[in-house]
């Protein structure tokens, strides 16, 4: 007999399909944060590396006008992946995730996530928002 309830096929491709929204979230963030940060915490902080950072400028000078927007985007992909990361960790801890488990992916949007949380923490330490 056959068994039509068995969800246990589907959830790969649902895994599948929640890391690359995870990685696709943090990465956004990441290049939100880094746009938000290139018109004045970046180019600062790579001066004082010692590291010219001439070409911020052309960033900055686009994403001037939308920096609020920007920094909206930055903060909800930021949520959207951590969401997301903690919704699969606490699957895989129950095993109703299945066997199949990204590492790399997981680290990849783990060190975007905390760069861009980074770059923003470092944006608004350097200035304040309006």
């Amino acid at each position: 007999m056959t068994d039509f309830h068995n969800t246990r096929a589907s959830t790969p491709r649902a895994e599948t399909g929640r890391d690359a929204a995870k990685t696709t979230l943090a990465t956004g963030a990441l290049l939100a944060a880094f746009g938000v940060a290139s018109c004045c915490a970046l180019p600062v902080a790579l001066a004082a590396l010692g590291i010219g950072s001439a070409g911020l400028f052309a960033i900055a000078a686009l994403v001037g006008p939308y920096q609020l927007h920007v920094l909206a985007a930055a903060v909800i992909c930021l949520l959207g992946a951590a969401v997301l990361m903690w919704r699969q960790r606490r699957a895989r801890a129950c095993g109703a995730a299945g066997p199949r488990s990204r590492p790399v992916l997981d680290r990849i949007s783990q060190v975007a996530l905390v760069l861009a949380l980074g770059l923003l923490a470092l944006t608004f330490w350097m200035e304040p928002p309006l």
